[in-house]
């Protein structure tokens, strides 16, 4: 059975109902799916500042803490972070310095990548925060595995690298359905390339 892992970091419980989709989607398909969250210290500030955060945080310090023996055992890892001026977020980016020693080692080399990020920003600054998650990966030797360009009804466009929620001005907007069906797209992809049917 393959290891897939989401690793998120999740300021406004977004990035937890989107990695919580996609550990559902992958689950049903037959993969050891697991979800973990990235250390962030100041996330009870958050909580005690933000309802968004607050509704989510026991949910979201519930999870396993992602380390790098996280990503050696796994065989698909994605990455979710909410983007910040075109790139993930601080504690992402702590996590993401973490598996520096592995680019030496190799030992990431040939596992498969994807990636989601949601953002309150409504133009291109998603897709790079995107961008930076795949050259990461790219840089360690894995194998980026993009959404593409997906044509289906009731499924909102994204861009190739992987999947975009727009969560407004204060990210208050949750993941709608369609976000949903968007995310159950790449789920597919992604699994029809990690573990191809002859």
């Amino acid at each position: 059975m393959k290891r897939c892992s989401i690793i998120i970091h999740s300021t406004t419980g977004n990035c937890f109902i989107m990695g919580s989709h996609l550990k559902d989607s992958f689950a049903e398909m037959g993969f050891d799916a697991r979800l973990y969250r990235v250390k962030d210290d100041d996330l009870h500030i958050l909580a005690n500042t933000l309802e968004s955060t607050n509704d989510f945080y026991e949910d979201i310090i519930s999870l396993g803490e992602a380390t790098i023996s996280t990503l050696i055992k796994s065989s698909l890892i994605i990455l979710g972070s909410p983007s910040r001026f075109g790139n993930v977020t601080p504690e992402m980016n702590a996590f993401m310095d973490t598996a520096w020693p592995l680019k030496e080692s190799g030992e990431l080399e040939g596992k498969f990548f994807g990636c989601f990020t949601s953002s309150s920003d409504e133009t291109d600054e998603p897709s790079r925060a995107l961008e930076t998650m795949a050259h990461w990966a790219q840089s360690l030797g894995m194998i980026h595995i993009p959404y593409g360009t997906q044509i289906k009804p009731g499924v909102p466009a994204q861009p190739p690298q992987g999947v975009v929620h727009r969560a407004g001005k204060d990210g208050t907007i949750r993941p709608a359905q369609s976000m949903g069906k968007a995310l159950e797209v790449y789920a597919h992809t992604m699994a029809k390339i990690v573990t191809p049917q002859n």
